[in-house]
Parts: structure tokens; sequence; C-alpha cells
């Protein structure tokens, strides 16, 4: 017996081997996050027998990086297809749906291993943006089995089995009425006795296999939590039922909610809170890489902290702490399922018609330029895949085939995709949108972005003493630049500096354009601005207020000062001084600014590499920070001093 569970748990320990090999494969960029999914796993799959509650793995991340989807792959690779249930955890239904409803019909037995997906959490929330409780009609009993795999009690089970017994006997009797009758013997000369008609009619009972139909046992089955199959209670006779019934309701086991104890529950979500450079940029212009890393940032304190935005803190314990965070896919990810893709279309083409079809550098350049967005995950891509080649490669097979080609390179220039096939050069021309984008803004629309970016970029390296992560003053018309700034552990002197950093930009403009032209693209730095002022005021004591200074309406646990208006005068106060403060420091390099405008404008864009040599060419003294590393101020070496 030993020896047969051993070799169980190892067949089971290969099979996750390969699952995880496989999964890596199709999934690219997110190997970390498969590892962990596995070994998380590896328990409920290599001895369910030892799991007495539902195991609960957390998925979260930004759209299009594989939650689902990984999740049905995985379900596929372990054969667990005929125990997978999968639902969309979205309340816009007008009718009433519970948890329990989807799991007892899906077939998986109580007692067994099974997998659930919980998709969309984001969507459930039970409370709004303000702190007020949402009522949800919809899945309710969510809850109950996320804390311990169990249900409630049914109280009314005891009558709902008694009636569906009192339907089978009303059947029951209705189906000897309607037995084949056994006709009349006829009278012949040899057998005078005349035929009674009262007794000819005598019933002949039939042998039946089933005594009850599938629905009637299934759900006698569930009522009752039985463990044997369906097909044995069908072939149960009432009698053989209503003894198992009496015994079961004597017991007292009927009215107990089901229990699901060995489920894998997925709980897969996109939580914008969390992953804030989702919002922050979302142009095809931003650094994947940078993306990639600034994702990493997210762990599960903030993620628990963006579930307080949705959910009772009682709620978000029952998610548990088996939190997997995908992060944003890097440059070689998205360059590597450009490729993929590709070969697919081109794969199959040579599978059907013989030609086999290479296509230049340039070709998957212009898909990635076009369709990666590393904010919003795969899809734009593939979607531009499919764009780039799908629509366009037939033109060329076309060609090929009718040139009798079994091999062609396909090329780009120009707006053109090109291909010498036989003694013709063969061209079509395709349309590129972000290019054309690019292409379509204006000079005056360039030098606007060039000077606003570069104020924030230079006032951030001067306060801070390094140059941001990234700088755009070339975008693609999505989003009017960018400037992406380090994490920073705030203080007094880092909060002002912020306000002054988002006002840069409009003082920049102000100071080249005059105060009459500047934009209207310093709209969110002032929005932000506002927010870091208020709460230096209102939330941080770092003024003259001391209290806590809050809206007599937001749902809170604490109390607070309402008294809102009084420090408006206040945070207003501070912005002008900040913005001030701005504008002394370019007006003060201003030099050194017109030769950051200048270098942007030459080579229509601004690397960091160029920034930094550039301020430290001209007697600044900028550190180059990693993307990950936090802006602090050195309180080690004040305690150090203080100490002495």
């Amino acid at each position: 017996m030993e020896k047969d569970f051993i070799k169980k748990i190892g067949e089971r320990k290969e099979k996750l081997e390969f699952v995880k090999k496989e999964l890596k494969k199709k999934f690219i960029g997110i190997d970390d996050v498969i590892d962990k999914i596995i070994d998380t796993i590896s328990l409920w799959y290599m001895t369910p027998n030892i799991q007495f509650r539902p195991l609960i793995v957390s998925l979260w991340g930004i759209t299009g990086v594989g939650k689902t989807d990984l999740v049905r792959t995985l379900v596929k690779l372990l054969e667990f297809t005929d125990k997978f249930i999968e639902i969309q955890m979205d309340i816009s239904h007008d009718y009433t749906r519970n948890v329990e409803h989807y799991l007892e019909n899906s077939g998986v037995d109580t007692s067994e291993p099974a997998v659930l997906l919980l998709d969309e959490i984001q969507r459930y929330r039970t409370i709004d943006e303000h702190g007020h409780m949402i009522e949800n009609k919809h899945f309710n009993d969510v809850w109950m089995l996320l804390s311990d795999g169990k249900f409630q009690n049914n109280s009314q089970r005891k009558r709902e089995i008694i009636e569906l017994l009192l339907d089978e006997m009303y059947w029951e009797d209705r189906r000897d009425d309607d037995e084949s009758e056994i006709p009349p013997t006829e009278t012949t000369s040899d057998s005078p006795t005349p035929v009674n008609e009262d007794t000819s009619k005598k019933k002949k009972k039939k042998n039946h296999r089933f005594h009850t139909s599938h629905w009637s046992a299934n759900r006698f089955k569930k009522m009752l939590n039985l463990q044997i199959s369906i097909e044995e209670i069908m072939g149960m006779t009432l009698e053989s039922r209503i003894t198992m019934m009496e015994a079961s309701l004597k017991s007292g086991n009927v009215n107990e909610g089901k229990s699901y104890e060995k489920l894998l529950i997925f709980v897969s979500g996109n939580l914008d809170e969390a992953f804030k450079m989702a919002d922050d940029v979302e142009d095809s212009e931003s650094d994947a890489d940078i993306m990639h890393e600034l994702s990493k940032r997210v762990n599960i304190i903030k993620i628990k902290n963006a579930l307080r935005q949705k959910f009772k803190p009682e709620q978000i314990a029952r998610f548990g702490n088996n939190h997997i965070i995908y992060p944003c896919l890097d440059k070689k990810a998205y360059d590597k399922i450009i490729h993929m893709n590709s070969e697919e279309i081109i794969n199959r083409i040579k599978k059907e018609h013989g030609v086999k079809i290479s296509l230049s550098n340039d070709i998957y350049d212009i898909i990635y330029r076009n369709g990666v967005f590393p904010t919003q995950g795969v899809r734009p891509a593939i979607s531009t895949v499919f764009n780039v080649l799908g629509s366009n490669l037939p033109h060329f097979l076309y060609h090929a085939l009718i040139s009798n080609q079994k091999e062609i390179l396909i090329q780009y220039s120009k707006k053109t995709l090109f291909s010498n096939i036989g003694s013709q050069t063969i061209r079509k021309e395709i349309i590129l949108e972000l290019d054309e984008i690019r292409e379509k803004k204006s000079i005056d629309e360039v030098m606007l972005v060039t000077v606003h970016e570069l104020g924030h970029a230079l006032i951030y390296a001067i306060l801070f003493n390094t140059p941001p992560k990234q700088i755009n003053v070339n975008s693609s018309g999505l989003s009017n630049g960018f400037v992406v700034n380090h994490n920073s552990v705030d203080n007094k002197t880092f909060l002002k500096n912020k306000i002054a950093i988002y006002l840069s930009g409009m003082v920049a403009e102000e100071l080249v354009f005059a105060e009459e032209y500047k934009s209207s693209g310093a709209q969110m730095d002032i929005i932000f601005a506002t927010d870091v002022a208020g709460s230096y005021v209102r939330n941080y004591a770092m003024d003259t207020t001391i209290s806590t200074v809050d809206r007599i309406t937001t749902q809170s646990h604490y109390e607070a000062n309402y008294d809102v208006d009084k420090t408006n005068d206040t945070i207003e106060a501070l912005l002008i001084e900040e913005k001030k403060r701005a504008r002394d420091l370019l007006n003060k390099n201003m030099i050194l600014f017109k030769k950051l405008v200048k270098h942007a404008i030459t080579e229509k864009k601004m690397s960091i590499e160029d920034f930094l040599e550039i301020c430290n060419n001209n007697g600044m003294n900028l550190v180059q920070l990693e993307i990950n590393d936090k802006l602090i101020y050195s309180y080690e070496k004040k305690v150090i001093e203080f100490l002495k």
C-alpha cells in the first residue's frame, strides 16, 4: 500500500514538472509566476487526501498578462476540465445567483479535488469609492466558501427531500397504471369457457433497469450528500430510496451545508489601485523595461491596501496570503511574443501552401513600435501582428504561388512591404496608425511637449540630485509626453519638492511662451500637486494644522477635524510658494535648460544618458539611481550625529 502511494506521488510530481514546462512555453515573461503557482498547488495535487479546507490562490496583475488563460491552460494540462468551474464575478445581472448553485450543477463531487476560478473579482466590490456598503444580491455565499469551504445549513432540505419522494411515488403509481395489458384469450370449440372481460385485463409488471430519472437521482444525491454514483441511485427502487432517506433524516446530516474542502480556488483580478503605473502612463512610448521594474514594487501589502478600497477587512482576510503578483512584461518578453505569433502565421502558410516566408527584422520592429503598450498587456501586440501580417501576407503568397516560388523574403521600407519574387518586386503599402500619429504631430506640438517635460526633468534633477528614470518628449499623441520618477520615502522636504516638480512643467511654459500662451497640458500636474499639498496640510500635520482634517461625509472608524474650508487657503499658499520656487530654480539654471531643449529638438528625443551627461558637463553632480532605488533622506547619518 505504501509503495503504491509513493509511486502515485512520484507520478504526480513528474506531471507537475511537465505542466510547468508546458506553461512556460506558452506564457512568456512570467516564469517566476508559473513557478510560484506550481509550488503553491503541489500539496493539493499530489496529496489531496490530507487537505481539509480549500486552497485559495489569488492572481493579481494588469489586464492581458495571462491570469485567466493560465488557469484554463493549467486545468487542461492537469486533465481537470471535467472538474473545473469558472465564474465571472460580475454583479450586473438582474437575477439572483450564488456560488453554491454553480458548484451543485457542475457535476463536481464534494469529496473530490476540483478547480474553481473566481474571475474579475474586482467587479464584485462590497464597498464603494467613498467607503459606503454595497448591498449585493449575487454571490453572497462566496465568503462562506472562502472561509472554510462550507456553505450554510439548509433547514428546508428535509421538506425538499420529502417533496421529491412524494413526486416519485406519484409517478410510480401512474407508471403502474400505464403498464402493458394481457389481451383476452379467444374462445375455441375445444375451450368453451367464456372470456370474463373484468379479469381479462391482467397487468403484466415490467422489469425496469432504472426506477427514477437522472435529474431526480442527481437531486436526491445532492440533497442527502451521498457518495454513491447517480447510476446506482437510478437503479434503486422507490422503497430503497425511502429507506435511505429515513436513515439520513435520523442521522441529522441532511440539513448540513455542502463542504468543498478539496477545492483549489483561484481568485483573479485587476487591481488598478495597486498597479498605479497602469494609469500613470498609457502610451506606446513608455519603456517596457521600466514599467516591468516599476511593477515589481507591487507587493502583498500594496495588494491588501488596494483590496481595502473594494472589500471589508474580514472579507480580505478570507483571500488568505497566497497572493501571486504578475509583473508587467519587459521588452524581451514582448519581442518573443511578437516573434512567436508571427511564426505561427508563417508556419501555417508553409503547411497549407508549401511556401516558406521569412521576415526582415525591421518588420518585427514596426510591429513592436505600433503594437506594444507596456501597461496594457499582450493583446494590443498580438492584434498588431495579425493586422500587419494577416492582412498583407496573402498578397505576397499569391504572387509566390503563380511564380512557383517556394521561398520568399519580405522586407519593409517607407510604409511599404516589398519582396523580390521571380523577376518582379512586389510591393504593398501598409497603414501603421501610431507611426501616422507621430508623423502628423506638428512641430509646434513637439516644441510645447519638449519645453514642458524638460521643465519637470530639470527641477527633478536639481531637487533630488538624480535624473528621472525616463523622459519622453516625442510622444505618439496618446499622452503628451511624460517623465517617470523614482519611488520615495516622503518627508516634509520631499513633499514640497514633489509639488515644485509637478508645477515646473507649467512654469517652463510660462517662461518660454509667456503667461498668455501656456497650455492646458498641466491639468493633471495641478491635480497631483494639489493632492500632495492637501495631504501635507490635512493628513501629515506638516503645516500649522496638527489635526487630521477630513470631510464629514467620509466613512471612517476615526474622528477628524471637519473644518475643511479653513485649510483651503493654507493649501493654496503652499502651491503658490512651490510654484515660485520652481520658477526661481529654472531662471537660475536657464543656460542649462536651453542646452537640454536644443539637444532634444535636434535629436528628437532625450535619453537619460544624454540628460545626465549634459547636466554634469554644466556644473551639476548628478548620481544615477537604479530603477527601483528609493529616494530617501540619510536618516542613519542623522542618528549617528545625534548619538555623538
